[in-house]
């Protein structure tokens, strides 16, 4: 203790605490700079506009082991599900990175394929960050909505704050069903489902198509071997040609039937899979079937993060990757640079005295 008030009485400020003062405050300015114009920084470092303009683009955006797509026809903006909850941020972040770069100002599509968290845990994010003009939600109730028969209600609690978030904006709202949407660049088509008896909620996932520029981009949600069963029945004779393939749930073995593949003939697949997932996603039997189905190329986001794709001719081009800002990382990044700031020895100031005997030597 007398040690200790010994050091405080005879304490004298040093040179390197004022160089570490200077440094600590650099650092944390240069730093919060960064985290806040992340956005920005990501635009400066893409080429998006130059890259696909005119193209018709698909992103499949990494949030972890869930899904979110963006389709991109013209000034037309397509979104679908929307992933986990905790890859909100890093989600509407990248959203307004493509969005700005194309010179869009809104979402005119959000498409929520089925009320699985994994899908639509960040929409009410979304909705809170984008204008959204057109909302297709699954025929799942709310208790507090009037019971349309045949429509499953749900008691999931983060879906009904998801259905309350909708009913928030001043967006026109659907019920997923069979029809054909013409937004004036773009087709886009929803096949399935027809059957409202299904059991399984991701049977509730629709196959969507989105056609612009003559090119065909497939979502499928997590829809299920049944769900592929019924929109085969439903084209029937009828030819269609897939050009990039969003490979339904996450790659899992309960679809993408190798019936199904070799009627779509998809010449891309993209599959969101999140790193360690603990399902080991995508499954190898899927690969396999993508493969032997012609694929040209699979794209997974678990190792490639956000994907981007530009179609326009017969060939694809892929964007640059993004700038992921993960908040729990970069706080830690940040502390361990304080930390080193701080441990690191700088030389002592040293005060030179001249006289006659220094300049004689």
């Amino acid at each position: 203790m007398d040690n200790f008030i010994w050091k405080i009485k005879n304490f004298r400020w040093k040179y390197e605490y004022s160089v570490k003062i200077v440094l600590l405050l650099l650092f944390s300015a240069l730093y919060f700079l960064l985290y806040i114009n992340m956005t920005a920084i990501s635009l400066y470092f893409h080429n998006f506009n130059s890259l696909f303009k005119n193209d018709l683009q698909f992103y499949s955006f990494y949030v972890g082991q869930g899904e979110s797509s963006l389709v991109i026809a013209g000034d037309t903006a397509i979104l679908f599900d929307t992933g986990l909850e905790e890859y909100a941020e890093n989600l509407c972040d990248e959203l307004a990175v493509i969005l700005s770069a194309n010179n869009i100002s809104e979402i005119d599509y959000l498409i929520l394929s089925h009320p699985h968290t994994d899908h639509t845990g960040g929409a009410e994010k979304v909705l809170s960050r984008f204008n959204v003009e057109n909302i297709f939600r699954s025929k799942v109730l709310s208790p507090f909505e009037e019971y349309i028969e045949g429509y499953v209600v749900t008691s999931d609690l983060d879906y009904i704050e998801v259905i309350d978030a909708i009913y928030e904006e001043n967006a026109n709202m659907f019920f997923i069903e069979p029809c054909v949407v013409d937004t004036g660049e773009a087709i886009i088509q929803f096949w399935t489902p027809q059957n409202v008896t299904y059991s399984d909620e991701n049977e509730l996932s629709p196959i969507v198509t989105v056609s612009a520029f003559g090119k065909t981009v497939m979502l499928t949600g997590d829809a299920t071997s049944d769900t592929e069963e019924e929109f085969l029945e439903i084209l029937g004779e009828e030819e269609i040609k897939v050009d990039i393939l969003k490979v339904s749930h996450h790659g899992s073995d309960t679809a993408s039937g190798s019936a199904f593949l070799e009627k779509i003939s998809p010449f891309l697949a993209v599959i969101s899979a999140g790193i360690d997932n603990t399902y080991n996603f995508p499954a190898e039997e899927v690969m396999d079937r993508l493969y032997e189905a012609g694929v040209n190329e699979i794209f997974v986001t678990k190792n490639e993060g956000t994907i981007g794709l530009g179609l326009l001719s017969s060939s694809y081009k892929e964007a640059n990757g993004f700038i992921f800002h993960d908040d729990a990382l970069m706080l830690t990044l940040y502390f361990l640079i304080l930390f080193m700031i701080m441990a690191v020895k700088f030389p002592h100031k040293r005060r030179y005295c001249l006289n006659y005997k220094n300049i004689l030597r």
